[in-house]
């Protein structure tokens, strides 16, 4: 693959759903590698489109170029992108070299894995952490509990022998196109601007490409969601949404965000009365607890996550709270006490129990 034409696919993938003329492309190309020239990039796209690799279409007066994932082999230039930005990324890393190698040794042998993305890699091994993104085949709640643990105890192993932080995410087939489609702000689509498929990155395009096959509209958001800074106007419409509706505040519309970021959020600002919501909103509402563990490990809330958790669990016990109370546990998280009493009262209050 020449540069030009991985730099072209690398934005497209980047800017997944946006509408990008010939002239936007190539600002954002320069953006994001240095270099763009419009001849240049023309030329290169005509040449694409001519493969049937690249769409162009005309919007007004402009023409978009658009990844045409209805050509197969899409799939096989993808993938050799994802094997360039790996190559780079490993370049003089020894160490980074080995835990990927590790990874991969120990996910061939895990029958549902179906790829791994690492997240945000550039910007998280500066900080000697890394993010992780599994994604699993289909298969029996039993099965993909008894994989989610094995993968966690490698998970911890690699930890202590590389001494890296891991963050990390899994998620079957179903549940990553859930959230793709979902419309509200979300982890998943805000990971797919900045990330690495490093371990069968061929599955997970194929993943995609189904999706849009299927009809969801993938958009990816660059901007990275902090809880911390969720405004208090979108905190608040986002909880009446969730079936949470405080007495004495006036309800705005906002922006649609997911539970799990809501979850986390509360308990970031560690109000009490709203972190009473949570089991709540929890119980009245479909979560995804894989993506709740995850940002509450990347947020260091998982003890306030388990004692919560734990509490609901008494009161309306569920299997996937009990599961996700099994996987704190298997992670050594140490739970923080809430107030049983007053959350019990609380979910009488908006009839839970």
């Amino acid at each position: 693959m020449d540069e030009i034409t991985f730099r072209i696919l690398d934005t497209l993938y980047r800017k997944l759903g946006q509408l990008m003329s010939i002239s936007k492309l190539t600002n954002i190309i320069k953006e994001l590698h240095g270099t763009a020239y419009y001849t240049n990039i023309y030329e290169k796209l005509q040449a694409l489109t001519t493969d049937n690799i690249i769409k162009l279409e005309k919007v007004g007066n402009s023409s978009v170029a658009t990844l045409n994932f209805q050509n197969y082999l899409l799939i096989d230039m993808l993938t050799e992108l994802e094997l360039r930005r790996k190559q780079d990324l490993l370049k003089g890393r020894t160490e980074l070299q080995m835990l990927f190698m590790e990874i991969d040794t120990y996910c061939k042998d895990l029958p549902l894995m179906k790829s791994v993305c690492a997240i945000k890699p550039e910007k998280n091994i500066k900080l000697n952490r890394m993010e992780l993104l599994f994604l699993l085949q289909a298969a029996t709640q039993d099965m993909l509990q008894e994989h989610k643990m094995a993968l966690r105890k490698i998970i911890q192993q690699l930890q202590s022998i590389h001494n890296i932080r891991i963050d990390y995410i899994i998620l079957n087939n179903e549940e990553f196109l859930n959230l793709l489609k979902s419309g509200e702000r979300n982890p998943i689509t805000e990971m797919l601007s900045d990330k690495i498929a490093f371990a069968n990155p061929h599955a997970f395009w194929i993943e995609i490409k189904d999706a849009l096959n299927k009809g969801i509209k993938i958009r990816i958001d660059e901007e990275e969601t902090n809880p911390a800074r969720i405004a208090e106007k979108d905190l608040v419409y986002n909880l009446a949404r969730f079936g949470y509706k405080e007495i004495g505040l006036e309800i705005k519309s906002g922006e649609n965000i997911c539970i799990e970021y809501i979850i986390i959020s509360i308990l970031m600002r560690n109000e009490v009365r709203r972190i009473e919501a949570i089991p709540i909103i929890l119980a009245k509402n479909k979560t995804n607890y894989n993506l709740l563990i995850f940002l509450s490990q990347k947020y260091g809330m998982s003890g306030k996550l388990l004692g919560l958790l734990k509490v609901l669990n008494k009161l309306k016990p569920a299997k996937e709270t009990q599961e996700a109370i099994t996987l704190l546990e298997s992670a050594k998280i140490k739970e923080i006490k809430v107030n049983e009493r007053s959350i019990k009262e609380k979910m009488r209050l908006y009839n839970v129990t």
